[in-house]
């Protein structure tokens, strides 16, 4: 049987909308929602998946935010406190308005904890950047993460890649040694979890041979994108290039700057 390949093109926007289609499309993110517990932290990207796993069309994502990168004034900085929404865990399936560190003490071994992250490294370690003292919301879960046999789970769209490795780059970043800094001075913190990109998002949804990232980036609005290489059988790789293609469709994100 020949091999058929689609080459797709989606800005950052499309991927966080793609990769939230695939989280909900697991077969374990599927069981857990059925009976079990799943913590959703505030994000950008994660913004796109609670809204797809509580199904709503009208969802101000912007506000399901804490940390967030600007291209003006300080460019390193957070959506204030008091325009956030409360962070949402799942119980068989029910959504619920719980502190993370309610939502650690309730969850068991098994648990999901859905977090993303500002970094993926060539080793696919995942890092997250670190403004607040404590930690922030992964200071509050880390030790139960582990303590409690919890799983977690990284969506990050390839567009975070990073040359150095996030072990190595973690070592020389503190808040306390950062001099100067385009905004919040920060720390990074490796995540080690299940990483999901693109990549494993058309995986999950489509029977596809493979998926190359072979590209990045663009100009006049589309800096950011990624560039995919879709290879396996014809009817397969022209459904999965139909779906992104709808993807299009999906509105950009809209951050608050007020």
């Amino acid at each position: 049987m020949s091999v058929y390949k689609g080459l797709i093109t989606l800005l950052p926007h499309e991927s966080k909308k793609l990769i939230a289609v695939g989280i909900t499309a697991l077969d374990w993110v599927r069981e857990k929602m059925k009976k079990g517990k799943i913590f959703v932290s505030r994000g950008t990207t994660n913004s796109y998946v609670l809204e797809e796993m509580l199904a709503i069309a009208d969802f101000d994502k912007s506000k399901y935010v804490a940390g967030q990168i600007l291209p003006e004034g300080e460019r390193l900085t957070a959506n204030p406190s008091n325009k956030r929404l409360p962070e949402i865990l799942f119980t068989d399936g029910k959504s619920g308005e719980v502190p993370v560190h309610e939502a650690v003490e309730e969850m068991k071994k098994g648990d999901i904890i859905i977090k993303g992250a500002n970094a993926l490294d060539p080793d696919g370690v995942a890092g997250v950047l670190l403004a607040h003292p404590k930690g922030g919301t992964t200071g509050a879960f880390w030790g139960s993460l582990v303590a409690k046999g919890l799983r977690l789970l990284v969506p990050i769209g390839l567009e975070k890649l990073v040359a150095h490795s996030i072990l190595y780059s973690s070592l020389d970043m503190g808040i306390e040694e950062i001099d100067i800094s385009d905004g919040y001075k920060t720390g990074l913190f490796p995540l080690f979890g299940d990483v999901f990109t693109e990549i494993e998002a058309l995986e999950t949804l489509f029977e596809l041979d493979e998926v190359i990232h072979v590209a990045s980036g663009g100009v006049g609005g589309a800096e950011g994108s990624v560039i995919l290489l879709l290879i396996g059988n014809e009817n397969i790789v022209k459904k999965a290039f139909k779906f992104c293609q709808k993807l299009k469709t999906v509105e950009s994100f809209k951050p608050n700057t007020k």
